[in-house]
């Protein structure tokens, strides 16, 4: 559906007893009646106004009450479209980031990490067309429908009133957080308003593992893995895998990982502690079960199939392919970059690894047995496939994921983890496709606002696409 971008501005229409006023040539683009009673959109906002044209102006113009019914920001840039059947006028993209938290008195960067994220995502709108506000549960009046949020107004951030958003990015930090009765509640209440809520919950390991382990699609791509537990299941790891790893269910950037080896009838433990690797021995499996208990804390632990994989002096290297729903809805890789560790137990940046570009790591990394090396082109439609079958085979609503691939010395792919809540700090700018400003937004945050657009119903494209120059070869 066609749209226009446009200003609103809160003043008197010249024409009298008009509520709403259209420069003319807008509303011929769009197909909208003169001196009728239409309904107008902003979030979960409605009101009926009269709609009127005139000649000369630029901007919408709008009367201060139906500013106030709406709570619409004036003086932003927002798409506009009109379905005529409905007779229904709608101004977006709109976006609301919940986060779990923020601090408040900290008025230029009150979102900690995600600042720099959150102020590409604002700046993308302001340039595009459509509006971001950010928010935690505790701001949502329900029974007004509304949402006491941040926005940005000159570089500082303000708490306005406004309506729910179209559509909800959700980036809780907490994953207890996001299990309390109040957010179930809230998500509930988003689906009853039909208020697309994405990436809907943190994944656990297993979860993704039962997931996808009768997809014949993807099993080929999954390590032996198996739940922790009482019934032996160390065992029968062990006596199929030299080398396995103990990973949190619901763990996340790296921690509380073991690398366990099984040699000369004894087992070694290999894992870090503030910062340090520790290397420890345990003379019978009893005892090495023993240690894992206590160890885990009585957290939901899986067993995972130990991958000789590629990597720089014997430290793992491990790819990071970010996939996104697109402005047509249709999972598309974003990124991917390699993530190679300074131990020889993860490679997760927040650990202390490092990054290179995935064509770099495919060059300098081995050992390789085999002349079989996977492409670039291979490891994205590998990631795709997953996203793809992940999202057929879970609950919820997911537009975003982190996947992370190894490819062992023989050049074969494996599916290491998926993230819903991919990092967006500022580490992961380092190696930006294509970046020609410091201050042009990521391809994330293009793809992030494209895939809004297409919630709220603007399915053209809001990003014009240059063609590709093709490479001498």
């Amino acid at each position: 559906m066609s749209y226009v971008r446009t200003i609103i501005q809160a003043s008197i229409p010249i024409e009298e007893r008009s509520d709403l006023q259209l420069p003319l040539h807008i509303m011929k683009s769009l197909d909208i009646p003169s001196d009728i009673f239409i309904t107008v959109c902003f979030g979960v906002s409605k009101a009926q106004a009269k709609v009127s044209g005139v000649d000369q102006d630029t901007c919408v113009t709008m009367c201060p009450s139906l500013v106030r019914a709406l709570h619409i920001p004036t003086g932003t840039k927002f798409l506009m479209r009109y379905d005529s059947q409905q007779q229904t006028l709608y101004f977006g993209p709109y976006l609301g980031i919940l986060l779990t938290s923020y601090q408040q008195d900290h008025k230029q960067e009150p979102f900690g990490s995600l600042s720099s994220f959150i102020n590409e995502v604002v700046d993308t709108f302001k340039q595009k067309g459509g509006f971001a506000c950010i928010f935690s549960i505790d701001d949502v009046d329900w029974e007004n429908k509304t949402v006491s949020a941040f926005v940005r107004q000159k570089n500082i951030w303000k708490k306005t009133t406004l309506p729910l958003p179209h559509s909800i990015y959700n980036r809780l930090s907490s994953r207890q957080r996001e299990q309390s009765e109040k957010v179930v509640d809230f998500v509930e209440r988003c689906k009853i308003l039909r208020i697309p809520f994405f990436n809907e919950r943190f994944l656990n390991k297993w979860q993704v593992h039962k997931a996808l382990r009768n997809d014949v699609a993807v099993s080929t791509y999954l390590p032996k893995t198996m739940l922790f537990g009482p019934n032996g299941e160390l065992s029968t790891m062990l006596q199929t895998h030299r080398i396995v790893y103990a990973k949190p269910a619901n763990g996340s950037l790296g921690r509380g990982i073991f690398r366990l080896i099984k040699a000369n009838g004894e087992y070694g433990v290999r894992f870090v502690s503030k910062e340090k690797v520790i290397s420890l021995r345990q003379k019978s499996l009893y005892s090495l079960q023993k240690f894992l208990r206590k160890r885990s804390k009585g957290k939901s632990y899986v067993l995972q199939q130990g991958l000789h994989l590629i990597g720089i002096d014997s430290n793992p290297t491990d790819f990071r392919v970010l996939v996104q729903k697109n402005n047509r809805g249709i999972w598309a890789t974003t990124s991917i970059v390699a993530r190679t560790g300074q131990n020889s137990i993860v490679s997760n940046v927040a650990r202390g690894g490092s990054i290179m570009s995935a064509k770099q790591a495919l060059r300098v990394c081995g050992p390789w047995k085999r002349n079989k090396r996977p492409s670039i082109h291979k490891l994205k439609r590998v990631a795709l496939l997953i996203a793809e079958r992940l999202e057929y085979a879970l609950q919820g609503e997911f537009a975003e994921f982190g996947i992370d691939l190894g490819i062992d010395t023989n050049g074969n792919v494996w599916l290491l983890e998926v993230n819903s809540k991919p990092s967006k700090s500022i580490t992961s700018l380092r190696l930006r496709e294509n970046e020609t400003s410091p201050r042009q937004a990521r391809p994330s945050v293009r793809h992030l606002v494209s895939y809004t657009a297409f919630l709220n119903g603007f399915t053209q494209p809001i990003f014009q696409t240059t063609p590709q120059k093709k490479k001498n070869r």
